[in-house]
């Protein structure tokens, strides 16, 4: 009986190359699910004639009364009381598709899927050049693409994606500098920064990590790099500040800045801990594990986790800041799984606590598909009924005659444009930063030919639901409001209550 024990141990059931053969079979299924995923995101992303998110809304009005020529960023005293938060690039390429004739939703989602799929190139490109198994280069490239989150925000027609598109390249070309010193590599790098940048002003966790690493690197290019990086981008700041008579500033920093909400960063968390638990579980396995090549990548995914939970519980945040952590932990995830030889001891049936690490993987994987089966669902479901609330306000939108809103959906399917985004409007007058009297003024005067805003307001109860972030209008406005117009109408909505539309008493 021993020797037969022994004999089992030495010959498993299963040779190494028949688990390979298996594990490889499991990859191509997950790799096709994900394509899968990949065009059905793509299908409904054309088809769908109304908003995603409530931002992509407010990014086709914005872009769209650009290539009308009403300029982008406005003085936050006047009219239209709207704030153009993000860089100008994302804006003026929406802008251009808008003027040769792309739907107002289609031009921006377009970007972010081309986005997307460039961020995943990208993610393949650092990971050749970090990790030498080609399993482990593959299971990082599918851990990525399967992060629902990354997904969802990827098909959506907001900069986010665009702006982490640059971030990723910017990193892929610096870890190209490292491997085979050409200036070419470190200048893209320092080109992709500041594009970056000037999508989206916070994407600055790539640049950040990699000055500092040059600087452990070689101190001279270092130098170079950082003062050429931050003097174009100091000039472009500024230049573009004095061609928009100081609104640029004003509308991408200043204005930007939203209260915080302890509530808002629990959520971010709970969800992050959620859908990328086992990557954590996965990356701190493989911690004790790093080396010094792989430095400069940890340093980016922290400061960029570290942006995240600073800028997170701001009023008005979404799930979208977090897809630049989620992308580079999917990358640490797999260098984790390299230095460990997962792939490696899992093909010959290693006992060790290292094949464990299918449990994290694997529940990453069916979690995240999960819920990308649901976000397309639920994309799905919600179209008719975003449609159908279009066309029902539709005739109040039409006619002449200027119209507050916070609909800004069916506002893109009618004017194109807006004169109040009350929610912003709102915060920035409870903070002072912007002079409440002409927006108060016209609608003490019934200037307004319509309101519609999500809330009754002669309600004598406040819905539970209602927050900070489903504010409509400030207080005083609210009781000008009720003194000088009537509900004329209620429109049953997507989101909450639905619409209220109120026009001008005529006593």
């Amino acid at each position: 009986m021993p020797a037969t024990s022994i004999e089992v141990e030495r010959h498993p059931c299963l040779s190494p190359g028949v688990v390979e053969s298996r594990c490889r079979v499991v990859l191509i299924v997950i790799t096709a699910v994900i394509v899968a995923a990949l065009l059905a995101h793509l299908a409904v992303l054309i088809w769908a004639q109304n908003e995603l998110t409530p931002v992509e809304s407010i990014v086709a009005l914005h872009s769209n009364m650009l290539a009308t020529g009403q300029g982008l960023y406005y003085d936050l005293n006047h009219y239209p009381f709207t704030v153009s938060p993000y860089g100008p690039l994302f804006y003026g390429a929406a802008a251009l598709l808008r003027k040769i004739g792309l739907p107002p939703f289609l031009g921006p989602r377009l970007l972010s899927f081309g986005a997307l799929l460039a961020a995943f190139g990208s993610v393949f490109g650092v990971l050749q050049i970090l990790i030498g198994n080609p399993y482990a280069r593959l299971a990082g490239l599918l851990l990525a693409a399967c992060t629902a989150n990354v997904l969802f925000w990827g098909t959506a027609g907001q900069t986010d994606m665009l702006a982490v598109a640059f971030s990723l390249a910017a990193f892929a070309a610096f870890q190209g500098w490292r491997d085979h010193r050409t200036p070419r590599s470190l200048l893209a790098s320092g080109l992709f920064v500041i594009l970056a940048v000037f999508t989206k002003q916070t994407s600055v966790a790539a640049g950040t990590a990699i000055g500092l690493c040059l600087l452990f690197e070689d101190r001279k290019i270092a130098v170079w790099w950082i003062a050429g990086v931050a003097s174009v981008c100091a000039a472009l700041a500024f230049g573009l500040n004095a061609l928009t008579h100081g609104h640029y500033l004003q509308n991408t920093i200043f204005a930007n800045i939203n209260p915080f909400s302890l509530d808002k960063l629990l959520q971010h968390v709970r969800y992050f801990a959620l859908t990328c638990g086992g990557l954590l579980v996965v990356v701190a396995a493989g911690l004790r594990y790093s080396s010094r090549r792989l430095a400069p990548l940890y340093t980016y995914t922290l400061l960029s986790a570290a942006i995240w939970l600073v800028t997170a519980p701001k009023i008005g945040s979404d799930l979208n800041y977090q897809i630049e952590t989620m992308l580079l932990l999917a990358v640490c995830a797999a260098c984790a799984l390299d230095r460990l030889d997962y792939f490696p001891k899992l093909f010959r049936q290693d006992r060790g606590w290292v094949t464990l690490l299918n449990i994290p993987l694997l529940l990453h994987v069916v979690l995240n598909v999960v819920l990308t089966m649901n976000i397309l669902a639920s994309r799905v479901l919600m179209e008719p009924q975003k449609a159908a609330e279009s066309a029902a306000l539709m005739p109040y939108l039409q006619p002449a005659g200027r119209v507050l809103t916070s609909q800004f959906n069916a506002l893109v399917h009618s004017r194109g444009n807006m004169e109040v985004e009350p929610l912003i409007y709102t915060l920035l007058v409870n903070a002072g930063r912007v002079d409440p009297a002409p927006v108060l003024r016209d609608l003490s005067q019934r200037r307004f030919q319509r309101v519609i805003i999500g809330q009754d307001i002669f309600a004598s109860n406040r819905p539970a639901w209602d927050d900070q972030e489903t504010l409509s209008l400030p207080p005083a406005h609210l009781e000008a409001l009720r003194k000088n117009y009537f509900l004329a109408a209620h429109v049953k909505g997507a989101y909450l209550e639905g619409d209220y539309v109120y026009e001008p008493r005529h006593d």
